[in-house]
Order: C-alpha cells, then sequence, then structure tokens
C-alpha cells in the first residue's frame, strides 16, 4: 500500500471512528441515565419483567430474521469496486425484501408464541402476553439492516450516530416524563416500543435519501432476486454470519429467560441491571468493529494482507486499553457506584456486574476478530467456534445457576466469551498462517 492510500485509509477510519465512537459513548451515557430512571422507577421485580419481555422479542426476531446486511456489504463493496450500479441496486433491493418478509415472519411469530409461553419464562400469565405483543408490533416496520449496509457502504458512519443519539435521546426525555409523573410498567413498554420504532425507520428513511443522492433512485424497479444469481455463494454468506449472530445474541438474551424461567423477576431485575452495564461498556467497542469492516474488506478484496493484519492488531490492543480505562475503576468501587445511582433496592448486586464486566472485557479485546474473520471469507470458521460456545454456554449455565444463584448465570456468560476470544484468535491465526 503507497503512502497516499494509507492515509486515505486511515483518514476514512479515523473519521468513521470518531463519529461512531462519540455516537457510542453518547449513547451510552443516555442509556445509563436511561438505567437509572427505568430502575429507580420500577423496582427490581419490574425491571425484570420489562427485561423478559425484551429479551423474548428479541429471540424470537434474531432466530427468524435473516438480516442481510453483512452479506449485502461484502458483495456490493465488490459491485461497486467494479462500478456495476445495476448490480448494486439489485443487492440493495434484495436487502429490503429480506427485511421486509423477516420482520412480517417474526412479528408474527412472537405475537403468536407469546400466548403460549409467557408464563413459562417467568411472565404474569394474564398480562404477560399481552407485553410480549405490544413490544412485538415495532418488528413489523425495521429496516435498520439494509439502511445500515447502505450507509456504511457510503461511509456515512455520521448519519447513523445522529440518528441513534436523536432515538436515545428520545427514550430518554419520555422515561424521565413517565417517572417524574408517576407511571408505571406500561409506560416503560410502551416507550421501548417507541425507541424500536424509531430505529427500524429513521435509518431506512436516511439510507434511502443518500442513495438517492448518489443517483440511485430506481431501487423499488430493481430486480432484487436477480442478485441471488449475481452473486454465487452470497446465499451460505447471509446465512452463516446470521447463523453467528443467532448464537451468539441468543445466548445473550437466553440466559435472562432461563433465569426467570428458574428464579422470579426480581432476580432477573437485578440480573438484568449488570448486564445493562456491560452492554454498555462493551459497545464502546461496537464502534471500531463497524468501521473497520468496510475497509478489512476492501484489505482483503485487494490482496493487502500485511495491512491487514496490522490493522487487526492495532485495533485489538486499542480496544483493550480502552475497556480496562472505563470498567476497572467501575469494578473497584461497585457498590457505592450501584447504591448512589440505582438505589439502596439493588444492593448486593456488585458481584454479579463485576464479573460481567469482566465479561466485557474479553469479549471486546477480540471483537475485532468477527469482521476480521468474515473479510477473510471464513463465515464457516466463525459459525463453528460461535457454536462451540454457546453449547459450552448451554452446558454450563444450570449447575452454575444451581450452585451459586444469579453470580452463576454472570459466570456463564463470562465463559461463553473466553470460549468465543480464543476461538476466533486461534482460528485467525491459522487462517492467516
Amino acid at each position: 500500500m503507497d503512502e497516499r492510500s494509507r492515509r486515505s485509509l486511515w483518514a476514512r477510519m479515523s473519521r468513521n471512528m470518531s463519529w461512531t465512537f462519540a455516537g457510542q459513548l453518547f449513547i451510552s451515557l443516555a442509556a445509563v441515565a436511561t438505567l437509572f430512571i427505568t430502575a429507580r422507577a420500577l423496582g427490581p421485580a419490574n425491571l425484570g419483567i420489562l427485561a423478559l419481555v425484551e429479551s423474548f422479542v428479541r429471540i424470537v426476531d434474531l432466530i427468524l430474521r435473516i438480516e442481510p446486511w453483512q452479506a449485502v456489504m461484502r458483495y456490493a463493496i465488490q459491485a461497486e469496486e467494479r462500478g456495476d450500479k445495476a448490480a448494486f441496486l439489485r443487492l440493495i433491493k434484495l436487502s429490503v425484501m429480506i427485511d421486509a418478509a423477516g420482520g412480517l415472519l417474526s412479528g408474527s411469530v412472537c405475537i403468536i408464541l407469546g400466548y403460549f409461553l409467557a408464563s413459562w419464562i417467568g411472565l404474569p400469565a394474564d398480562s404477560g402476553p399481552i407485553y410480549i405483543a405490544v413490544f412485538a408490533c415495532g418488528l413489523f416496520i425495521s429496516f435498520r439492516p439494509t439502511a445500515t449496509a447502505v450507509l456504511r457502504i457510503y461511509d456515512r458512519f455520521d448519519v447513523l450516530a445522529r440518528i441513534d443519539m436523536v432515538s436515545s435521546v428520545i427514550r430518554f426525555l419520555l422515561s424521565l416524563a413517565a417517572w417524574q409523573m408517576g407511571m408505571g410498567l406500561w409506560a416503560f413498554l410502551l416507550i421501548m416500543l417507541v425507541q424500536s420504532l424509531l430505529d427500524g425507520t429513521l435509518c431506512f428513511i436516511f439510507a434511502m435519501r443518500e442513495m438517492r443522492r448518489r443517483g440511485h433512485d430506481n431501487l423499488m424497479s430493481a430486480h432484487g432476486l436477480a442478485a441471488i444469481r449475481e452473486n454465487p455463494g452470497i446465499l451460505r454468506f447471509m446465512w452463516n454470519s446470521n447463523f453467528n449472530v443467532i448464537l451468539r445474541q441468543s445466548a445473550n438474551r437466553f440466559d435472562v429467560l432461563a433465569l426467570g424461567a428458574l428464579t422470579n423477576p426480581t432476580a432477573v431485575g437485578m440480573y438484568q441491571l449488570g448486564k445493562r452495564v456491560m452492554n454498555r461498556v462493551s459497545k464502546l467497542a461496537g464502534p471500531v468493529r463497524q468501521a473497520i469492516y468496510p475497509e478489512l474488506a476492501r484489505l482483503w478484496e485487494q490482496g493487502k494482507r500485511a495491512e491487514f493484519n496490522r490493522l487487526i492488531m492495532i485495533v485489538s490492543v486499542a480496544i483493550l486499553i480502552l475497556q480496562l480505562i472505563v470498567a476497572v475503576p467501575v469494578m473497584l468501587n461497585v457498590e457505592p457506584i450501584i447504591r448512589f445511582v440505582f438505589g439502596p433496592q439493588y444492593e448486593g448486586a456488585g458481584p454479579v456486574m463485576n464479573i460481567l464486566l469482566v465479561s466485557s472485557i474479553i469479549f471486546a479485546s477480540g471483537v475485532a476478530l468477527n469482521p476480521a474473520l468474515l473479510s477473510m471469507g471464513k463465515d464457516k470458521l466463525l459459525v463453528t467456534v460461535t457454536l462451540g460456545s454457546t453449547l459450552f454456554f448451554a452446558a454450563s449455565f444450570l449447575p452454575l445457576v444451581h450452585y451459586f444463584g444469579v453470580e452463576g448465570a454472570a459466570f456463564s456468560n463470562l465463559l461463553f466469551n473466553l470460549v468465543w476470544t480464543i476461538g476466533c484468535a486461534f482460528g485467525f491465526r491459522r487462517a492467516v498462517g
């Protein structure tokens, strides 16, 4: 790679990461503030019910909806490199079709299953199915995956960041109003639905506007299904990349549902408090993963292996340092922080939160390996590693919860991330020789 190309690469990445990191930091602060309000307003039991509803709907959506954005990005970047605008449009149209069909399927099935399974996961038998049905309505209008692909291909990470910041502020303000007005669980459930609808539609509107601005104004006339014939392997790549996400995210949601079935909503609320904080710390690494995937795909497509490996190493070390800077001070003062921020009713959640913070550090340090393996076409390897980690998680969850309670669920999460990170690192090393 010549000096000019290297400067161009780092300039694009710096611009994209600055927007996504600033956005994610802002969103994380807004999310913690919203969690503070929700925890104080609802208490552990109702916070647990809210977590169970969200986890149930998200798991059904994950299992039934194929998100095309990773595959579409990979093949659309190739079409862009060739200058084939028609092929590019057909790929985006295929993505829109998959989003629409997936939303209809997952939303319908979620509502139906909710009436049969709500009480099994610890929700109230009378109101649980209704909670699920209301929140599931957000699945019917969700074109976020297509919008994500389009905006990232065009390097419009700033648009994604701004929309996510606006969405998080709206949820915070609505939650604050509900808390001050003394509203209960129903208000916070509807607020969660509003944010889901915003996430599913706003990004898509701006993505379509960006396409029209760049001369792609005939998307609806494109033949989306033709993209399958033109891109051999796209369905396999789409399935493998989604199967990896399904395994990982289902494990991330399953623990909440299993804990609800084994214990009670109050225990789930205590666990959810720790998980939300863990997720916020983990998501600080998300902007880096999002920004490097298009660049890694381009470097690998262009055969620039040394630059590819160097980028992975720099990103991994930087993320680990960032995680330690953020998490360690919290871990050393976790109990006073919990009492001060969330209230005395959550006292005792410190050990759970510390275990989950260690888990987030382990995961985030290897988070760059996911886009690296996908860029290399090693989607099968990624699926194998995630499947093994999920099986390890499933085998350890029940015994650990039985012997250690809520802390056992947190330990199981930590083991999952540890096995996944080690497996991805080993697979990456073998793949690059």
